[in-house]
């Protein structure tokens, strides 16, 4: 068996990092024992290159191989025209398209699965989710991997699209597709990290969690949610996700019939998850262990409990060991007291075999670093690990820099720029940084939001149009467009929802300000202004009154900053003031329990597995995400 791989790089329009990560994948591959791997880039990366080195691909590869194709580039979708866009896209004449269709991606992977099933597609570029199918904005701080080229014919394009569809062949089942966001999503660029220049945020984040040893027995269903969080440490609205048969370990066939089950192993006389911090696993977060029947030193008590087939016990987190979590169980003195059902054997005997730990609670952790030494910093540091919504790390990306320096404490963001005023460096100012820091965490965790994955998402009938007001052209409202927009202090914006089906809606307009505050914008209904079934005579489409950009008098006036606006769309009505209070309304989890799991993102940081599948509520999000910057638009912008 050989492992096998094509990394294409295209790097066009405005890209700087596609090289790097073509760079990083190279190497992250070989580390897990690829042998044959081929690089296109450069020149190789145009339309005819590409097609050949995946025709060359499935020439050579072999029943039993394991393949992987990967894509770093700019994707885009004209209509329902999807293509990778190699480097020779603007060489296009009417009678050849040179985009590389996601059809034809798709009918490429469909011969290598006929020759092997161990297949993965790895697409670091926008609108990547369904390229392979299964049932050029530009800011300073990142770059948009989308692009529709504005001079290509796309003509022949158009008709070769179509003679694929005619085809009508079966979708393909086998292949792991990793995607950097979904069809109609966006994926960027940035520099990951200080110094190393661009690269894809996607890919350095999949390249981080696959470079490490117990990579190799985590599914990628477990994988991809690590990597979803590390995206969000680099402040990105972008959602990466796997499909296919993702619950298959990297790059095998293997594949555990629950997906979620974490290894649990016996050691030093402790519970340990090992690999624990690939799982997402930190400080303060829990699992339940999991132990068969059969186990020889169970004792039993008489508890119907025991006639279950197996027996848990709940356990936290209590110490992180390299990569390794460290879980803190119950004592041995209230395992004889009765309070667990296992014997005080528990805590000396080995493991039965098949023991297992489950998730229950994972907190989305923001990572802070404290530069600087003395009373403060370390009063700092115990206060962020009591945190588990905040975590101290001096490597990788982080969401915040306290910097203590000549007397002074200044919160600084990822890119350097103050949060607030400094503040006097004494250990008097302890609770008001680390308030400041839980505060700008939250705001970060609702700027994420985005459409439910379960049963929670409201279906899309619902069409919300996000308009900027052109003073230049003398008060005209024009579209805003969803990601890469600049706007200015004092400018105005609106928001006009409609709706389309036949039931009531509502909706409401919640934003996280250039200061990181979140404000209910339609506050004067925060239970949801209603509209009425498509059809209605009055108020099945409202828009809102005229919204205007201030800049805060606390926030320094340099930037750009980051501000945007969710309008969140349900089908009841809530009370959505309790994402935007002081504290979290514990009330309103039993007066609005469909709120619970958005509540518990927001203001616990947390992914609790126990409240899957028990939402009423259903909502959909629909976001835009601008730049602001600390000056009036000029009169002709």
């Amino acid at each position: 068996m050989t492992l096998r791989a094509v990394l294409i790089g295209a790097q066009t329009f405005n890209l700087t990092g596609v090289h790097a990560d073509v760079e990083v994948m190279h190497r992250v591959l070989g580390k897990h024992g690829f042998t044959d791997i081929r690089a296109r880039v450069e020149e190789e990366a145009s339309y005819a290159g590409i097609t050949q080195a995946l025709r060359q691909l499935c020439r050579d590869t072999q029943h039993g191989d394991g393949v992987v194709v990967y894509f770093s580039g700019h994707g885009s979708l004209r209509g329902d025209l999807q293509y990778l866009v190699p480097v020779d896209i603007e060489q296009s004449t009417p009678t050849d398209f040179r985009g590389f269709l996601a059809a034809e991606l798709t009918a490429m992977v469909r011969v290598l699965t006929r020759i092997t099933p161990n297949v993965t597609c790895v697409l670091d570029c926008c609108h990547s989710g369904g390229a392979v199918r299964d049932a050029a904005h530009e800011s300073g701080r990142w770059r948009l991997k989308s692009v529709t080229p504005a001079k290509v014919a796309h003509d022949d394009g158009l008709a070769r699209a179509a003679a694929l569809a005619r085809r009508k062949a079966p979708l393909v089942p086998d292949v792991v597709r990793l995607t950097a966001c979904q069809q109609h999503g966006s994926a960027f660029e940035a520099e990951v990290r200080p110094a190393a220049g661009r690269q894809g945020v996607f890919t350095a984040a999949l390249a981080d969690v696959l470079d490490t040893p117990a990579a190799r027995q985590v599914p990628w269903s477990v994988l991809i949610a690590r990597v979803r969080d590390r995206v969000k440490q680099q402040q990105m609205m972008q959602w990466p996700d796997a499909g296919g048969p993702s619950g298959r370990l990297p790059f095998s066939l293997e594949e555990r019939s629950e997906p979620e089950r974490l290894p649990l192993v016996r050691r030093d006389g402790r519970f340990i998850v090992p690999g624990g911090a690939v799982f997402g696993l930190d400080r303060k977060d829990s699992v339940r262990m999991v132990f068969p029947r059969d186990d020889p030193w169970r004792e039993p008590t008489g508890r119907e409990a025991d006639e279950s087939e197996e027996a848990t016990v709940q356990a936290t987190v209590d110490a992180m060991e390299g990569g390794d979590a460290v879980l803190r169980t119950p004592s041995e003195a209230d395992a004889l007291a009765g309070e667990v059902p296992l014997s005080a054997g528990l805590f000396t005997a080995e493991l039965p075999p098949g023991s297992y730990a489950l998730p229950l609670r994972v907190h989305d952790r923001r990572r802070v670093c404290v530069d600087g030494s003395g009373q403060l910093a370390d009063a700092l540091r115990r206060e962020l690990a009591k945190s588990p919504r905040l975590a101290e790390t001096h490597v990788g990306p982080v969401f915040a820099t306290v910097l203590l320096h000549n007397g002074a404490a200044t919160v600084l963001n990822r890119y350097g720029l103050p949060f607030r005023e400094p503040l006097e460096a004494t250990p008097s100012q302890v609770s008001r940084i680390t308030g400041l820091l839980e505060d700008l965490a939250r705001g970060d965790r609702v700027r994420a939001l985005r459409d439910p994955e379960n049963a929670a998402l409201l279906s899309a009938d619902v069409q919300v149009r996000f308009e900027i007001e052109a003073p230049a052209h003398g008060g005209v409202w024009r579209p805003l467009d969803a990601f890469g927009e600049r706007l200015y202090d004092r400018d105005r914006y609106r928001v006009t929802v409609t709706n389309h089906s036949g039931e009531p809606r509502y909706f409401w307009v919640v934003g996280v300000g250039l200061s990181g505050r979140t404000a209910l914008v339609t506050n004067d209904q925060p239970s949801g202004h209603r509209l009425e079934p498509h059809g209605a005579p009055h108020r099945s489409i409202r828009t809102t009154a005229p919204i205007r950009i201030t800049w805060p008098q606390d926030v320094p006036r340099l930037g750009p900053r980051p501000e945007t606006v969710h309008v969140l769309v349900g089908d009841g009505p809530m009370d959505m003031s309790v994402l935007t209070s002081v504290g979290p309304r514990r009330t309103a989890y039993a007066t609005d329990p469909g709120l619970m799991p958005l509540l518990q993102e927001v203001w616990e940081a947390c992914r609790d597995q126990a409240m899957e599948g028990a939402e009423e509520f259903h909502y959909c999000v629909h976001t835009v995400h601008a730049d602001v910057l600390p000056r009036p638009r000029e009169a002709g912008a």
